[in-house]
């Protein structure tokens, strides 16, 4: 069910819901996809499309039969999900698969929410080391797999239609937590990060498994660090999130103190995520039930090269000039500065999950448990302070 209130778009639906995924592939859509728990309610899979410039929302459901409690878009096939199942409801056999989402049309879903046969078991993807997965990545270039689980993190290839193991980091070799968070770096495929108790640490799957750990930030949070993501355009600087609320931002090469700390939460934070294509925008979300957009402008991309100037497109300007609120903040517009940019409080529950759209840098969603998707978008003010 849509609900447009202000700037917001509502997506609705009476089940409970921890995850939620940005679908790439298509440059013109903005798609988003979650699933929801199914402990007192069937398992479904949705697949929002959020259209831009109708300013609404449409979607397809595919139910599934095991429950979902992370999912992950898989980069390199838009239809292609990597699912990990409720595991009071899964089978050990069944606890990460890659699924697929038959006959989703490159346009508007007419389904209108209505359900379909069921999403394709692709793969299962083996996890015999590991218990209860909290979460799954896919490398953004190389069709990689990580899961982290209480046992550790599990790492795959896939190919087609099979995934093969390829690593593991065993937590008790290490002497680690629980992992909560697993995040790739962005252009190296052998080395990731991994959030366990309040430790961050980064690894290099290349090397000796004994020896792979490549950096440890012991204390990065005061309670469990839950949140990961690696700045795409910086990929030295790491963001991570915890029980403390906090928001900090790391450069792996002198990670004795943080880059940046940012506390505009007030209880957990559950996701982070660089804007893809301005990595001065951070998202975070957290058990306090909002969403904060944050501007980390002074240790992003934009400060190391100061000196270039971010343009409007022809067709933006255009659009511009045709409205005279738009010409006026243009006009205004200050160059961008650390701080938080907007909170959104759209949500009453828990927020456990936020994302980027891959087709439009200024969207994003974020979800809640109790089933409510809101798509907002980056102020206006804000825009032009990087734009122009």
């Amino acid at each position: 069910m849509e609900v447009s209130q202000g700037a917001s778009h509502v997506y609705g639906i009476d089940r409970h819901t921890l995850c939620l995924a940005a679908v790439a592939g298509n440059p013109a859509r903005s798609r988003f996809v979650l699933g929801t728990l199914g402990i007192n309610e069937p398992s479904e899979i949705h697949l929002v499309d959020f259209d831009s410039d109708e300013n609404t929302l449409s979607s397809l459901v595919y139910t599934h039969s095991c429950g979902v409690r992370a999912l992950a878009a898989v980069p390199w096939n838009a239809a292609h999900l990597v699912v990990v199942n409720n595991g009071s409801l899964a089978p050990a056999s069944r606890l990460v698969e890659l699924v697929e989402l038959p006959d989703a049309p490159e346009g508007p879903l007419t389904g209108q929410g209505a359900a379909e046969p069921g999403v394709r078991v692709v793969a299962a993807l083996e996890c015999t080391d590991l218990q209860m997965p909290h979460s799954a990545a896919c490398h953004p270039t190389a069709p990689r797999v990580a899961v982290a689980a209480a046992g550790g993190v599990q790492i795959w290839d896939v190919a087609a239609a099979a995934a093969t193991p390829t690593h593991a980091i065993h937590a008790a070799r290490h002497a680690m937590a629980d992992v909560q968070a697993v995040a790739w770096h962005p252009t190296a495929p052998a080395q990731l990060s991994t959030a366990d108790g309040s430790c961050v640490r980064s690894w290099d799957t290349r090397a000796d498994p004994r020896n792979a750990q490549t950096l440890a930030i012991e204390h990065a949070h005061g309670g469990t660090a839950r949140a990961l993501d690696y700045n795409p355009t910086l990929p030295y600087v790491l963001a991570s999130g915890g029980d403390d609320g906090a928001v900090r931002l790391w450069d792996a090469r002198a990670p004795a103190s943080p880059l940046m700390q940012i506390a505009n939460h007030t209880h957990w934070v559950y996701s982070l995520a660089f804007n893809p294509n301005h990595d001065q925008l951070v998202l975070s979300a957290g058990a306090d039930g909002l969403v904060n957009l944050e501007s980390v402008v002074s240790v992003s991309s934009a400060h190391v090269v100061a000196g270039l100037e971010h343009r409007l497109s022809d067709a933006e300007l255009q659009a511009d000039r045709e409205s005279d609120a738009a010409g006026s903040l243009a006009d205004e517009s200050e160059p961008a500065v650390d701080g938080l940019v907007a909170q959104y409080d759209d949500h009453e529950t828990s927020v456990y999950a936020a994302a980027w759209s891959p087709a439009d840098p200024w969207v994003f969603a974020s979800l809640s448990f109790d089933g409510r998707l809101v798509i907002n978008t980056v102020p206006l003010e804000e825009k032009y302070k990087i734009l122009l």
